[in-house]
């Protein structure tokens, strides 16, 4: 329990730091002396207590030192900081950073080398309050040096940053910084969007460090335009290694996707291609065009599918395997049924299934058929699960029906019932005899517990809804 003296110390705290910022008046003293004079006081005893050892005192003198005003309230506290034991200087540092008074900022600054983590991460997240363009390099350097909440707060402060200048800064500050903290200056150039600083990452795309090139590729995801997609393509081509191309054909990709005519976002990509040679680079090229899925790309995909190289075929096929339309259909299935690569024929028949599943007004009997004709193709039972998979997604009685065809399977019971439990929940209300009869199948030969009892609670909602359907026709009887 407290002392006496300590809680009377504590209101005697509170009542003269109401009184320092209060603007009542006494008559015959003047307002601006007498406020001055309770001012200076609070301020006094806010230090006596910050030299002591008592940390709860501590604690309640830093809480009232964000309604203490004045610039020479913030430098005396400022100049206690270094004095104090570290918890209290997280909290006076936390203080210090919601007053918003920039003098505090080179006691900050100092704090940022305590020995002390907690005090450096207190520091780092104040100066992203009190910080300036003066503090970009700091800010950056503290992020590549540190990890966990350290780097967490110093990115965070270099993300809040303000000022005109600041984005200047950072752009200007890259081409000297060392790799580690250009890679984290490059990423701020995304967190605060920076587009000004496209040209500059164009030049660190190509930077000897793999991290500073592939944090250039993604903050180019982030800030690049589509006017910028030519020189994006080019980087593309030139890429050094496959995770650098991994991250191009993403970044082109999204900034693609940012043209509103969905006809022209391949135009850039479409362009290139002609005059690029290399294979590998040809292979990343068609696969922009099947993450852009711009129509106007298909006819230049569907000759790959002849080229003479199969690395460009394959390319190809999963270009269009991976399509965000059901166009190319027709295209993977003449590969799963003709093709006389093992490889070409699986990739081009998972590309069916998927392509089957999206929904293009396709009439139910013809989608039936293509499955059928999809796990005739099938090679092992491996693929004709991911073709039952793909079933379960057409909500209809002959796609319940082809399901519950293989039940019976060893094989593929498993995924059979999976397939028929999702098609019943959406097409009981229609067909509840046979959804009834398909569910009922299941619980006499499945040996899975969650298909049992999934089977259990549709039959028990059709039969609910035969009650329901029931009740009501008596009363309208």
């Amino acid at each position: 329990m407290k002392s006496n003296y300590t809680i009377c110390s504590t209101l005697a705290l509170l009542l003269l730091c109401s009184y320092a910022v209060c603007l009542g008046g006494v008559e015959g003293v003047s307002p601006s002396n007498r406020g001055q004079d309770a001012h200076d006081t609070a301020v006094g005893i806010v230090l006596d207590i910050l030299r002591s050892n008592d940390q709860d005192m501590q604690a309640a003198a830093i809480a009232m030192v964000k309604e203490m005003p004045g610039t020479e309230v913030t430098k005396a506290l400022a100049q206690e900081l270094p004095n104090l034991s570290a918890k209290s200087q997280v909290q006076l540092l936390s203080a210090l950073g919601d007053r918003g008074d920039v003098a505090a900022r080179p006691a900050v600054v100092a704090s940022v080398k305590s020995e002390d983590e907690s005090v450096r991460i207190a520091a780092l997240r104040a100066l992203g309050q009190l910080g300036d363009d003066s503090n970009v390099e700091l800010l950056a350097q503290s992020a590549a040096g540190a990890g966990g909440a350290e780097q967490k707060a110093a990115r965070d402060s270099l993300y809040r940053l303000r000022g005109s200048n600041v984005d200047k800064v950072i752009l200007a500050a890259i081409p000297k910084a060392e790799a580690k903290t250009k890679v984290e200056l490059i990423s701020s150039v995304g967190q605060r969007n920076i587009t000004a600083g496209v040209a500059a990452l164009l030049e660190t795309a190509k930077d000897s460090d793999r991290k500073v090139r592939i944090e250039s590729l993604r903050t180019l995801k982030v800030v690049a335009g589509p006017e910028n997609l030519p020189a994006l393509v080019e980087l593309l081509i030139n890429a050094k290694s496959s995770i650098d191309r991994t991250e191009a054909v993403k970044m082109i990709a999204a900034v693609a996707h940012r043209i509103e005519d969905k006809n022209r976002q391949a135009a850039s990509v479409l362009a290139a291609l002609p005059s690029v040679k290399e294979t590998v680079a040809r292979c990343a090229l068609l696969d922009v065009l099947g993450r852009i899925g711009d129509n106007s790309a298909l006819p230049v995909l569907i000759a790959a599918l002849k080229d003479e190289n199969v690395d460009i075929q394959t390319a190809a096929i999963r270009a269009l395997a991976d399509w965000p339309t059901p166009e190319p259909a027709a295209e993977m299935m003449k590969v799963a049924e003709n093709s006389s690569n093992k490889v070409h024929r699986i990739l081009a028949l998972r590309g069916f299934v998927r392509l089957l599943g999206l929904a293009d007004g396709r009439p139910a009997d013809e989608t039936i058929e293509m499955y059928k004709k999809a796990m005739s193709l099938a090679p092992d039972a491996g693929e004709k699960k991911k073709v039952l998979s793909g079933l379960a997604t057409t909500k209809s009685l002959a796609a319940m029906q082809m399901a519950g065809g293989y039940l019976d399977d060893q094989m593929l019971s498993v995924e059979a019932g999976a397939a028929v439990i999702n098609i019943v929940g959406d097409i009981y209300a229609d067909y509840p005899e046979q959804a009834k009869n398909m569910l009922n199948r299941i619980i006499k030969t499945t040996k899975s517990d969650s298909l049992h009892q999934q089977a259990q609670e549709l039959i028990n909602s059709i039969e609910q809804g035969d009650l329901k359907q029931s009740s009501n026709e008596k009363e309208n009887q």
